[in-house]
């Protein structure tokens, strides 16, 4: 009955300004529990964390699945203070729901909750993750490094936008840390080159499948 709270802007929409443009300062940079029915909110600081942990999960646009106690978080796009620039974080993070809502309760977040594994499998940001059977599906997004500019990638400080154009398919096991097995990828530049859309289960023929709807899909 409560919710979890993790990433994203506090500041509303972004500013156009590359100087400007999701700053550090309108990153959300606690956990939050949320007690809708009894309006209860607490917080804590994702400061004790390691660099890694924290950076990324005051991210924003990660791709999450929920997969019974335990959130998987990958990617998403921010400032790191560590690398000197913004950047999409090349993470996946599994966190373990029922303790991490008990720990921000007390206010403080132990790290032990957390596993995190690097790879550029997940350096994906603004695109939808979602699971069948055994298998997560990493579906489309984009890697974007350096300042957003309305103006293009060669105006002001310049950026990095590549799309994935994939399915990227993985197995996770979280049994005494995280292993995490990367299995094969569809390309499809036509129908996986878009961005900021849902991604939704679905049954066709009594199949479980996904559907992608709308989305950003140019460049």
């Amino acid at each position: 009955g409560e919710w979890l709270l993790v990433g994203g802007r506090l500041d509303g929409l972004h500013q156009r300004q590359p100087f400007a443009s999701f700053s550090s300062d309108g990153k959300n940079q606690d956990l939050i529990v949320v007690n809708p029915k009894t309006q209860e909110v607490w917080r804590a600081p994702l400061a004790t964390l390691p660099t890694s942990i924290k950076e990324q999960l005051s991210s924003t646009n990660m791709q999450f699945y929920q997969d019974n106690d335990k959130l998987l978080c990958t990617g998403g796009y921010a400032y790191s203070p560590s690398i000197g620039d913004h950047i999409t974080f090349p993470y996946l993070t599994v966190i373990d729901i029922p303790q991490t809502i008990s720990d921000i309760k007390g206010n403080t977040l132990k790290p032990s909750t957390f596993y995190q594994m690097e790879d550029e499998t997940f350096r994906v940001t603004g695109g939808g993750l979602n699971k069948i059977d055994d298998v997560y599906f990493l579906v489309g997004g984009q890697k974007f490094m350096g300042r957003y500019n309305p103006m293009g990638p060669n105006f002001g400080p310049g950026f990095e936008q590549e799309y994935s154009n994939e399915v990227r398919k993985f197995m996770v096991g979280t049994s005494g840390g995280i292993s995490v097995e990367i299995l094969t990828s569809i390309h499809d530049e036509m129908h996986l080159h878009r961005r900021d859309y849902n991604l939704v289960p679905y049954l066709s023929n009594g199949e479980r499948e996904l559907m992608v709807y709308s989305g950003v899909f140019r460049n």
